[in-house]
């Protein structure tokens, strides 16, 4: 967010600022020509050094309105650098221990109170609620605005105790109420839908304090296209919906995208450590060329949740802690807006890779989007264009209303950056079949197989792949892309080993590859 309450990627409000400025067109011009960079919000440090004290918070033993007050408190600390710390496992320790190896020295708290005495000038008073009702998304939504921690009424006397002041009593209060009559407070671009319930209330909501986000959770399908609508246009929204389908639509319908962080940590802070340099994916070599054979690639779903790339996703034996990796070509899904959100985490994937691994986007972008509902794909393609291009991901996948087309995706393909889009639909993924659409040379393919439990097993998958032809040079029907569901085959080791007994029945003239060297193979044979 900038000082004007703005989330730094709202491309569209920038432009409604050209138009309002009354500029001449040579002025519009030369005003657009920057917006592709002004979407990417500040530049990156070149030189960023660590803070030398961090403050570590136990975030897995603190109960419930301890880690509501800590992790509001930590969205106003780090507001413009990390100085707040929660304590987690995987990406979250792999990112500590960068941290201390550049000279950060973590302090451990032993209580939220002994967090508070600390940043004690940072925090005005506190917003009373209780954590598992509606009133724990009005104080994440307003204190940010108004300086304050989220309060249980069970820590009110603590809080008498320590000096914390009541700034508002929200027990009885609403998120519809309080979007209505605080709605000038909020920032534009970025919104949190986020559950209170279960351990909801320890989640992503510094991210929301530190952004001034409207933080609401609801199966209002109007009252959240209020929201998305008045947060817009073409706004981010953190969190997660009660209803995945529901949730897309909704903010699709406003030019709004989607970004799985429920279970996110620590957002607040890594926003603010970049990468070591500029992000690089890793380049893959160009198969030979052959003929008589066909090309196939796994992908790997679901890389559009950030929390589960920050979290579980690279200690997971399932996953990228998996000893099959390397065994065989591999792509997988990667949202770019870790390059805005937690750019360490990308980069240390890149860097981790295996030789034979490669990556696309994953469900839409910027964030997860049906382009089928959007009113502007071409303002939302404008939108994820500087995105894509620091996240150095030029092949995007989507994930399309089941209504939707392949057509729907030029806007996505007129993009100079992108090569092409792997189109998947929402049910079931590999709708369409392995139709493919091209634009300019440039092709949008649909995924033709789903290695997925209960939908497709890997003997039927080889038994699909062997009905292909094996004309690479003519018919483009000789490459497939094998949708690889990241949830599916957990009783015989995870994802991964499903992939590894298909390649063992494919037949023997089938080269299996990332999915970017598929892409750039088949562009280069069929010449479109």
């Amino acid at each position: 967010m900038n000082d004007k309450g703005i989330h730094p990627f709202n491309i569209t409000t920038r432009r409604e600022f050209i138009r309002k400025a009354g500029l001449t067109a040579a002025g519009v011009a030369l005003a657009e020509s920057c917006l592709p960079f002004m979407a990417q919000g500040k530049p990156e440090r070149p030189h960023f050094t660590p803070p030398k004290d961090i403050w570590l918070v136990p975030h897995d033993t603190l109960p419930l309105p301890d880690n509501a007050l800590a992790i509001t408190l930590q969205g106003l600390a780090n507001r413009t650098q990390p100085r707040i710390w929660m304590r987690a496992g995987s990406m979250y320790q792999i990112i500590q221990g960068q941290l201390e190896n550049e000279g950060s020295h973590f302090h451990e708290v032993k209580s939220v109170w002994e967090l508070l005495k600390v940043f004690r000038n940072e925090v005005k008073g506190a917003i009373l609620c209780n954590v598992n009702s509606p009133s724990m998304n009005v104080a994440t939504s307003l204190c940010g605005p108004m300086n304050a921690v989220a309060l249980d009424e069970s820590l009110q006397s603590l809080a008498e105790t320590n000096g914390l002041k009541i700034l508002l009593d929200a027990r009885q209060m609403d998120e519809k109420q309080t979007f209505r009559r605080y709605r000038d407070r909020f920032a534009k671009g970025i919104a949190l839908e986020q559950t209170v319930e279960g351990n909801g209330p320890a989640f992503v909501r510094d991210y929301a304090v530190a952004h001034n986000a409207f933080t609401y959770y609801t199966q209002d399908h109007t009252f959240r296209k209020e929201v998305a609508k008045e947060v817009g246009p073409e706004a981010i929204f953190y969190g997660w919906g009660p209803d995945e389908y529901g949730w897309i639509e909704d903010l699709s319908s406003e030019n709004a995208t989607g970004v799985g962080s429920d279970w996110n940590v620590n957002l607040s802070a890594l926003q603010h450590i970049p990468a070591h340099k500029p992000l690089h994916r890793p380049k893959r070599p160009l198969p030979k060329k052959e003929d008589g054979v066909r090309y196939v690639a796994f992908v790997m779903t679901d890389g559009d949740n950030i929390q589960w790339l920050c979290g579980s996703f690279v200690g997971n034996s399932r996953y990228w802690g998996s000893l099959l990796r390397g065994s065989f070509p591999m792509t997988w899904e990667i949202s770019p807006m870790l390059t805005l959100t937690a750019p360490r985490v990308l980069e240390y994937l890149y860097e981790t890779a295996k030789e034979n691994e490669g990556f696309v986007t994953g469900a839409g972008v910027p964030g997860y989007t049906y382009i089928h509902y959007q009113t502007d794909p071409i303002f939302v393609a404008k939108q994820a264009e500087p995105i894509l291009r620091k996240a150095d991901t030029p092949y995007v996948g989507i994930i399309n209303a089941n209504e939707g087309n392949l057509r729907e995706t030029i806007p996505l393909l007129r993009l100079p950056d992108i090569r092409a889009v792997l189109y998947k639909d929402y049910a079931p993924y590999n709708r369409h079949q392995g139709k493919m659409f091209w634009y300019e040379g440039k092709p949008c393919i649909s995924f033709k197989f789903a290695l997925w439990e209960g939908l497709m097993s890997p003997q039927q998958v080889a038994d699909g792949v062997n009905q292909m032809p094996s004309s690479p040079f003519t018919n483009e029907e000789s490459y497939a892309l094998v949708t690889v569901h990241a949830w599916s085959y957990g009783s015989i080791g995870g994802p991964l080993e499903a992939v590894k007994q298909t390649i063992a029945l494919l037949p023997k003239n089938t080269r299996v590859v990332t999915a970017d060297q598929l892409i750039e193979r088949m562009i280069a044979n069929l010449k479109k």
